[in-house]
């Protein structure tokens, strides 16, 4: 027969917690390089992006903006955006002086 029946729990508690401190250094310090690669990659993509699609239907968008023309379909009638501002700008001027002019 053994001489001794009981554990060490001592030991068992020792090794124990140093596992569980050892496993979670471990999950933390993947998480960290994880997210850290991550943002890496994430900055190369921003880097090497082209938004060629984009850049195609933002110079479609500024030609429309930006001239004349009548839609035959609906008869509606087409003018830049800075001829349009132009006229806002000299109408409310306009009715800036006629305004003081007025109560003067």
């Amino acid at each position: 027969m053994a001489a001794y029946d009981d554990l060490n729990g001592t030991k068992i508690a020792v090794i124990s917690v140093v596992s569980i401190v050892g496993t979670a250094v471990t999950i933390l310090a993947v998480q960290v390089l994880y997210f850290a690669m991550a943002g890496f990659v994430d900055s190369q993509k921003v880097e090497s992006a082209s938004y060629s699609r984009q850049n195609l239907i933002l110079a479609e968008q500024a030609e429309e903006i930006s001239s004349f023309g009548v839609d035959a379909d609906t008869g509606n009638i087409t003018v830049p955006v800075t001829e349009v501002m132009k006229k806002m700008a000299a109408e409310a001027s306009k009715n800036a002086h006629s305004t003081t002019n007025d109560q003067a």
